[in-house]
Parts: C-alpha cells; structure tokens; sequence
C-alpha cells in the first residue's frame, strides 16, 4: 500500500468515526414516559441530572405527600356539588381500625352558600388478593338553594327557582374483578330525602311557581331503598386518561317503601375513550352518557331523582341544573394539550338534551356549547380544573372546581 492509500483509508476511517453519531438513528418516543424518560437519560449523560419544575414538584406532592399525611386529619376543600361554592372542612382518616386492608374515613364541610355535608366511609379496595372490592358508607347532605327549571326539554331560564334538598343516606357496595379491568357489582341503599322551599333571599322558592303535577313528588317524599348492579371496565392509562377507555353500565330500582307513588327504575351508561398523539402530549377524549328510567302504571319519579344536564360536569356552557327530566342524552369531546408538565389546556364541545319520553332520545334539537380550559393534574387525576362555556342560548359560563370528572 502507497502513501497516498494509507492516507486515503486513514481520511475514510476518521471521517465514518465523526459521521456515525450524526447519522444514528434516533427513536421517536412512542409515549409521553418514554419521552420523560429519554430527556432524563440525555441530561444524566451530560452530568445534568433532571429537575423537575415547581408546578410539576407540587402536584407530585399533593399525590404522593398529602400535607397532613395518609392517616390522620386532613383539610376538606372543593365542591359539595354542582352550584354549591367552594366548601371547606375537615376529615379524619385511618387504617388502623382494620388492621391495613381499609380505609376509615370520615369529614365534613361546608360552603358560604350555607350548603353542608358530612360523611363517613369505610372502603376495603383490595381485598382477596386485589380481586375483590367492598365498602359502606352514611351521609347527610343539607343543599340549600337547588335550581329547578321545570321538567323536560322546554323548560324556561325566566323560571328559575330553588329549594332546599336534605338527604339521609346509608348503605353499602361490594364488587369481583374476574379480570383485571373488569368490576362487577352491586349494592343496596337506604335513601331518606326531604325537599322544601329554598332559602335564597334573591330567588323565588319552588312553591311559589311549580306544583305537584310540573315537579312530581313536592309536596311528600318517601323513604326508598335502593338496590343496584354496575358492570365497570377501565382500561385507562393512566386513571388521568392519555389512552384507554372506561365503560360503565349501573342498574338501580327505587323502592317506594312509603307512600305507593313513587317507585321506578334507571339505567345509566357512560362510554369514555381517550386517544393520543405526539408521545402523549395531544389528547382526543369523546364521552357518551345516557340515563333513562322506567315507571310502573300509577308511579311516577320525583324530580329530585331525575337526571340532570348543565354545569361543571355536563353542559358547561348552561346554568346548572338546567335541563331535567325522566331520560337524558349527553354527548362530549374534548382535545387536551400539554402545556407545561401537570398543566394541561383544552378546547371542548358539549352536547346533549332531556326527554320526557325515551323514544326522543335521538340526536335532533340537541343543546350544545363550546369552550375551553386548564386542566392542572398529576398522572393519577385533575387536581383543580376550570372551564369557561359559549355558544348556548343559557349566556356565558365560567366553573372553577377542584377535581375533574370528564
């Protein structure tokens, strides 16, 4: 081999060493974890090791830290329920009484709209190995200031008016995991409610525009007992869904045990699927929701135990509570970006309708209204999440919770 070979070969060598790592092939993480992971192992390389932010460190926290502690007192904040104002209280929590295979829980707060609740729960969430769940539970609730529209599809906003609901409940659930993400299910209550006039001093109380034939069972309501059956299957991944679905089917009979009026049946379905994109950063999520009820001749079911549209958790751009009747359509889509880590935005559309007979339950004359959000959460749920609504005929609509259900 001449010179000029030796340095030709030597020229070639060298340049397949400097060009070999410009040219590797680099994997596209397939998933959000994947990408967190790939950054973490470039920066360890480099002598940087990762560093989470403060937002991401203090929803990290609030998972795996609680402030007071898994056992013991812990503050009680967010929302009683769909119009109650924030809430705050306290809550007790221990294992010890069951020797770590449940959870003793018990709290109460309440909210500067004089709403009250309080709780106590006794949850077993895995025993024979993980395969089976039971728990038992007692409440009062004492709501103050509900609104009530009128029944069905053409209930009007200049009819808006409130009354007090206040509700006993005792009961208990059990349910078998033949599979790792299937539940099956059921349970029976002991449901004692009470509704009178409300207590808002700037709205008119039910009594005075609504009677017994435009809001069955106001003027007495009976004791029930509540037996019921679920079929649960949730895949998610994880519980704050990127990918998976969770499918949900309950069965409830209500038992009149008093007054001979008012005994029915329902049935709620509530499909949910969540798709992702660009290693988990772009999420699709589409929810279907029906409730639909039956009644023997001679019954009717009390508007307080109707299904409901509007608020927080359905119809976000309308008032809460706005729409009620015997069977109810909600459709639901939204799409989630990342903007920083455990800081999410969304844009979502929403969709849905009551009707006094099932055979409506179709998809023409559908309320619908659009929006966006933030969405501040962990990989295990919403944190706190706000919403504001356009597009109904209801105005504009702003909800602030902590927690999130859709």
């Amino acid at each position: 081999m001449n010179r000029f070979s030796k340095i030709s070969t030597l020229a070639a060598l060298t340049l397949v060493a400097i060009s070999s790592p410009l040219f590797a092939q680099t994997e596209v993480p397939a998933t959000r974890a994947e990408a967190l992971s790939q950054t973490r192992e470039e920066k360890a390389r480099t002598a940087e090791p990762y560093r989470f932010n403060f937002l991401e460190k203090t929803m990290n926290a609030l998972e795996e830290r609680p402030l007071f502690g898994r056992d013991g007192l812990y503050p009680k904040l967010g929302s009683l329920t769909t119009g109650s104002g924030f809430a705050y209280g306290v809550g007790y929590r221990t294992r010890e009484p069951f020797r770590r295979y449940g959870t003793l829980d018990v709290w109460t707060a309440a909210s500067a709209l004089k709403y009250w609740a309080a709780e106590a729960r006794a949850t077993f969430p895995a025993l024979a190995g993980g395969r089976i769940f039971a728990e038992g539970y007692a409440s009062r609730r004492d709501y103050p200031q509900e609104r009530f529209f009128g029944v069905g599809p053409d209930s009007q906003r200049g009819n808006m008016t409130d009354y007090l609901s206040l509700t006993s409940l005792v009961g208990g659930r059990a349910g078998v995991r033949p599979a790792s993400p299937i539940l099956v299910g059921g349970g029976l209550d002991y449901l004692k409610p009470y509704v009178s006039n409300g207590r808002s001093s700037t709205i008119p109380s039910i009594s005075n525009v609504f009677n017994d034939t435009t809001a069955p069972g106001l003027s007495g309501q009976p004791t029930f007992f509540r037996p019921f059956a679920f079929v649960e299957v949730d895949y998610r991944q994880p519980k704050n869904a990127r990918n998976g679905g969770l499918y949900r089917v309950d069965f409830s009979h209500y038992e009149d045990r008093d007054l001979n009026a008012f005994s029915f049946n329902r049935v709620d379905v509530d499909l949910q699927q969540a798709f992702s994109i660009l290693a988990e950063r772009r999420v699709f999520t589409v929810r279907a929701a029906m409730t639909t009820t039956d009644v023997s001749a001679g019954q009717e079911v009390p508007f307080y135990l109707m299904p409901t549209l509007g608020g927080y958790d359905s119809l976000r751009g309308f008032h809460q509570y706005r729409f009620r009747g015997p069977h109810a359509l909600l459709l639901q889509g939204e799409y989630r970006f990342e903007i920083w880590s455990a800081l999410d935005g969304a844009f979502f559309y929403d969709a849905g309708k009551v009707a006094e007979r099932r055979s409506d339950l179709d998809l023409k004359h559908l309320e619908h209204d659009y929006g966006f959000g933030f969405r501040f959460n962990t990989d295990n749920g919403v944190i706190m999440r706000a919403d504001a609504g356009f597009g109904s005929r209801d105005g504009k609509h702003f909800y602030l919770v902590l927690g999130g259900r859709f």
